[in-house]
């Protein structure tokens, strides 16, 4: 039942070509950035009608998504981002200040998705496990109550930090996550971000009307020792070990599938007649090794008294890419708790009384660092009275909240077996020989994933994915001992056994032995 994963990792075309440079060299103290991209004009024709409509929302958490030319001395072949660098030229962007660093992705989503913060809540906890044990209204319930579908991407097991769940009291009406994903989209140990985005547009072109979609990937996910992808096309050269160098180098690589991810989307939705923002940033800064390995060793901080210490470690970028709004750029800096209300407002969108409060918050107090740099930033304690009280209310229960619940699918709803080859089986037949234990079924339908199991009169046998509409299974030949029919149903089980979903049974007669 466990199937091998193998990696495809394919190429799209895009919006973004590529100029003459062949090589590119930076660090943070460059004076000028030289782009190996050039922006290309997107879709401009426009009606009036056209531009009538809510926009989509495609929200990117690109897991440890970060901008290493910023280490200074550190020279790369090529630019591992420059999709991000040349957008960074035209369009809105900058950071938010992170409230975790190398792990923590869901306390990240939780500030991004609820507006709530992690500044008042105990900061070795993961949210998600602890307080989000009910409805929570989010940017999913807000825009659901406008028309919107929204959907959840996640290509993680969906039992993680109670994702299924949470996601659910968020008010998602769609989770698509790992155990649908194909097991040949995996890019070293984990799934490519290409498989992310390609799930970003069939749902974008699945749905008729506006989309919010918020999606994470792990292409990147730690670890970054060497020969954790096939191979690194970026080489890096600098003041620093050679083991410090192979992390940095693997971390790029897995950067420039994030960049690749990136360019991607802006093609596709660069050319789609449907207004559409898309926001995508980094959740915290990669885990490069334990206590800060290659950031100590390229000079890029002193160590954990380093005096800029919370700012480098803690930024993250941010880019809020559109395709249809007049050309304007903002320099953003904000805490991620603030980026819905942006969001919203950007859109032109209805927020809720406690959006539009976090909203008005951030134009005074854009960043909420931990407490004990709040002189510093010159923050009043008293100024954030207001909105920890709100929160407490709203995770506590104590206040009324907007009840997030609604229709909710996992993955593509059923699967549905249209046909199985053979079509019937006598008894006996294909087992010639004693040492064969078992016959080959070829199961055609859909759609099936890494998940997909098939069970024959309840029993698990052996299963091969083959593609999204087919599946191989062994069929015992205990089974194949007396004439009746079996009842085949395709299950999608996790990790930890659990059906998410299940196919209707499909009956295959097993007739009487030939005389």
């Amino acid at each position: 039942m466990v199937k091998k994963r193998f990696i495809v990792l394919r190429t799209a075309a895009f919006v973004l070509v590529a100029s003459l440079c062949a090589v590119l060299s930076t660090s943070s103290s460059d004076s000028e950035r030289t782009h190996p991209l050039q922006l290309v004009d997107k879709n401009t024709d426009w009606t009036a009608e056209e531009l009538q409509q809510n926009p989509n929302i495609v929200i990117v958490l690109s897991e440890s998504f970060w901008d290493p030319t910023q280490i200074p001395g550190v020279k790369f072949s090529r630019d591992p981002i420059p999709t991000f660098h040349a957008l960074q030229e035209k369009y809105t962007h900058g950071t938010m200040l992170s409230p975790q660093y190398g792990g923590g992705t869901a306390n990240v989503e939780l500030e991004v998705l609820s507006g709530n913060s992690m500044r008042f809540l105990p900061a070795d906890e993961i949210a998600y496990e602890k307080v989000i044990d009910h409805p929570v209204d989010s940017i999913a319930s807000i825009l659901g109550r406008q028309g919107y579908k929204s959907t959840v991407i996640s290509p993680f097991n969906n039992w993680y930090v109670n994702s299924v769940n949470v996601y659910k009291r968020f008010g998602f009406s769609h989770f698509i996550p790992l155990e649908f994903f194909d097991p040949d989209e995996y890019v070293g140990p984990y799934i490519g971000d290409h498989a992310v985005a390609k799930r970003i547009i069939e749902e974008s072109k699945r749905s008729s009307g506006p989309d919010l979609i918020f999606a994470n990937t792990m292409e990147n996910h730690y670890h970054y020792w060497a020969n954790k992808f096939k191979r690194n096309s970026i080489n890096i050269r600098g003041n620093m070990s050679d083991d410090a160098i192979s992390i940095l180098e693997t971390y790029a690589q897995g950067a420039s599938g994030a960049d690749s991810m990136l360019k991607e989307l802006v093609t596709y939705f660069g050319q789609l007649k449907e207004p559409t923002i898309l926001v995508f940033f980094g959740d915290h800064l990669p885990h490069l090794e334990t206590d800060y390995y290659v950031y100590q060793k390229s000079g890029y901080i002193q160590g954990p008294d380093d005096p800029n210490f919370l700012e480098k470690m803690y930024t993250v970028p941010l880019l809020v890419w559109n395709n249809y709004l007049p050309e304007s750029q903002e320099i953003l800096r904000m805490s991620p708790s603030f980026l819905s209300p942006y969001i919203l407002k950007l859109a032109k969108l209805q927020g809720s009384n406690y959006t539009d409060f976090l909203y008005n918050l951030s134009k005074r107090i854009p960043i909420i660092p931990p407490k004990k740099y709040y002189e510093a930033m010159k923050i009043d304690e008293n100024d954030l009275v207001e909105y920890q009280e709100r929160q407490q209310a709203i995770l506590t229960k104590t206040e009324d909240a907007e009840d997030a619940s609604q229709p909710y699918m996992i993955g593509y709803g059923d699967p549905v077996i249209e046909s199985v080859s053979p079509e019937s089986i006598g008894v006996g037949e294909g087992l010639v020989a004693d040492w064969i234990k078992s016959m080959t079924l070829l199961v055609k339908g859909g759609r099936f994933g890494q998940g997909s199991v098939l069970f024959a009169d309840g029993v698990p046998i052996p299963t091969v994915w083959q593609t999204e509409d087919s599946l191989s299974a062994s069929l015992p030949k205990e089974m194949l001992t007396t004439p009746g029919a079996l009842q085949l149903q395709v299950r999608v089980m996790d990790s930890q056994e659990h059906v998410l979903v299940q196919s209707p049974n499909y009956t295959l007669p097993i007739t009487p032995k030939k005389p």
